[in-house]
């Protein structure tokens, strides 16, 4: 009794193997406040750049 009372705690308690958990995309998964800080620094990037083309454009005319 005691015996199968410590395999079920021990089943219970018990890691699962990781590679058998882990699923997804296989990308790497970056912290969400380094994430928002890329996306928005990307997003300003972008935008610079279209005010550029912008002011380009008013100066060729």
């Amino acid at each position: 009794m005691l015996r199968t009372l410590l395999v079920r705690l021990r089943e219970w308690v018990a890691v699962e193997d990781a590679e058998d958990r882990v699923e997804g995309t296989g990308e790497a998964v970056l912290d969400p406040a380094y994430s928002g800080r890329y996306t928005a620094e990307r997003e300003l990037r972008r935008l610079s750049d279209a005010a550029d083309a912008e002011t380009d454009r008013h100066d060729e005319r």
